[in-house]
């Protein structure tokens, strides 16, 4: 038994150990059911050792294909942010105004 990862994302440790499954690789989840509480993070444990560096390759094929957001994205919703607000402010104003 070798553990592969280990993490406080019940979704990255389920993701890893349905790609391990896919590929054949006996694994299990240790402290899964704890949802990654503080101190007890959750592990993802290979049964056997000579799937060690396939387990790895699975891995970082996974963290590859998780989306990074891009920073224009975010930047797009401040500004909509911003307008509306602006937009509320006027729209206060001049209801308020005599």
């Amino acid at each position: 038994m070798r553990e592969i990862l280990r993490t406080s994302s019940i979704s990255l440790a389920e993701s890893l150990h349905i790609a391990l499954d896919a590929e054949d690789i006996p694994a299990f989840l240790r402290n899964g059911n704890l949802g990654g509480l503080p101190p007890a993070a959750i592990s993802v444990v290979i049964e056997d050792d000579a799937d060690y560096d396939r387990s790895l390759q699975v891995l970082k094929d996974l963290e590859q294909t998780t989306p990074q957001p891009s920073p224009g994205g975010r930047r797009l919703v401040w500004l909509a942010l911003i307008v509306l607000f602006g937009a509320f402010v006027t729209l206060c104003v001049n209801l308020s105004w005599p």
